[in-house]
């Protein structure tokens, strides 16, 4: 017996992120495109109020590209409502993520919260960890564009936590600073660096150092198609979700 698709919404869709991803939406054959949710300029199919978008569109998926913190409020009332959300908005920090974590807890219904959704970010955040256990010196260095309203981006971030939670790192100390924030943010150890510059999509670099040498793992994504299929793969997965999940890596 065939399946139904499953319904997605998207929130954000008027949004670089979210323009692309409904479009990948409608030409899926396994999903449908409920509806968008839209700050202004609600066209046909969408809405700028979540409470009717549940209640019309009726999505078992809604795909969060807003900003934060209205994704995390967007993200709560979907779980209370029974839709299960899949979240590409950064500027999530801990505490954050335990909320979405506890009510996941207490309705069994899914969320997946992604950093990035592009296959080689997640394998890059991999190769790192997994070469972080041989290192005791790394620095993160993201460059995303100029229009990017969180620092560090949560790519980075999600690297920083996995990097301090495989092993143990030492950062070299400054003793004289020439200028404010020279030597960027720090994580349990580990150096973070964002760069905001115009024409860029997304880039991140680990670089390791140890005695004699350094190792040096970067991604690009030079265009926002890059995402998608990480979109659409965590959107499958996440229609039958009962618990809360961080990255795409749980679904690949």
């Amino acid at each position: 017996m065939k399946r139904s698709p499953v319904r997605v919404a998207v929130a954000g869709a008027h949004g670089k992120m979210g323009r692309a991803v409904v479009a990948a939406l409608v030409a899926a054959d396994d999903l449908d495109y409920a509806g968008g949710l839209v700050r202004v300029g609600a066209q046909q199919g969408e809405y700028t109020d979540l409470a009717a978008l549940f209640s019309h569109a009726k999505p078992d998926v809604l795909v969060d590209f807003t900003r934060f913190p209205q994704s995390l409020s967007i993200a709560l009332a979907a779980i209370a409502a029974g839709v299960r959300p899949v979240i590409g908005t950064s500027g999530y920090g801990p505490e954050h993520l335990d909320q979405l974590r506890d009510a996941c807890e207490k309705t069994r219904v899914g969320c997946a919260v992604v950093p990035n959704f592009a296959v080689g970010a997640v394998l890059m955040m991999k190769f790192a960890e997994e070469a972080g256990r041989h290192y005791r010196a790394v620095e993160i260095i993201e460059l995303h564009g100029a229009g990017k309203k969180d620092a560090p981006s949560g790519t980075a971030m999600a690297t920083a936590r996995r990097l301090a939670d495989a092993a143990s790192f030492e950062r070299a100390r400054t003793e004289h600073f020439k200028a404010d924030g020279a030597r960027g943010a720090e994580h349990r150890g580990v150096g973070i660096h964002s760069l905001r510059l115009p024409g860029v999509v997304a880039h991140q670099e680990v670089i390791f150092g140890g005695d004699g040498e350094t190792l040096r793992i970067v991604h690009d994504s030079t265009s926002r198609e890059s995402f998608v299929p990480g979109v659409l793969i965590a959107v499958r997965a996440a229609a039958t979700l009962d618990r809360f999940v961080e990255g795409l890596e749980h679904f690949l």
